[in-house]
């Protein structure tokens, strides 16, 4: 007895079968893409993208950013927010920075400009200083970070940040941020 024959058609996958496809396709990804753009105060997560040359964070060119209130902050999270007054010349609706210090570290910003973190080295120099018109002197501290405030760096050594600007109260962080690439 010979065995049933099968009848098998192998099935290559393809983007699109016809041109109507494709062009439904196409349309339901801009406008999948406008919904975002136009909407993105709204949306739970969103896209950040810095392709200056010259970035805070040298390493971050894009990130994913997730909203939402986060009381536990962590050393080294990134997290997004509007730009305080101190960074009005900020165009972006955001800033994203990352965290040195959380409430109840020491910090200590010496005269050589080293700034440290309960005794470890997050940062060195005070190169913005004239643009704040302070002189490194001025910036010089030595004191635990207060309640419900985060001391936030840029990993570029001309990252405006909270060398010039002091703490940042952990309620206007709108989110942390995940580095894509």
């Amino acid at each position: 007895m010979k065995p049933a024959k099968r009848s098998f058609k192998p099935v290559a996958f393809s983007f699109s079968r016809n041109k109507n496809d494709a062009l439904w396709g196409a349309l339901i990804a801009v406008l999948g893409l406008s919904i975002i753009f136009w909407s993105r105060e709204k949306l739970p997560v969103m896209l950040g993208f810095d392709f200056r040359e010259e970035r805070c964070l040298p390493d971050v060119k894009a990130a994913l950013l997730v909203k939402g209130p986060h009381t536990n902050y962590s050393h080294g999270e990134l997290v997004y927010f509007p730009p305080p007054p101190a960074l009005a010349y900020v165009k972006a609706p955001y800033v994203m920075k990352r965290i040195a210090g959380v409430s109840g570290d020491r910090l200590r910003i010496f005269a050589d400009g080293r700034i440290e973190i309960n005794g470890s080295i997050v940062a060195n120099g005070l190169p913005l200083s004239k643009l704040y018109n302070k002189r490194i002197q001025d910036l010089t501290r030595n004191e635990i970070i207060p309640k419900n405030m985060l001391f936030l760096i840029g990993t570029h050594p001309l990252s405006d940040d909270s060398r010039y600007w002091g703490y940042m109260q952990a309620d206007k962080i709108l989110g942390l941020g995940y580095r894509l690439f």
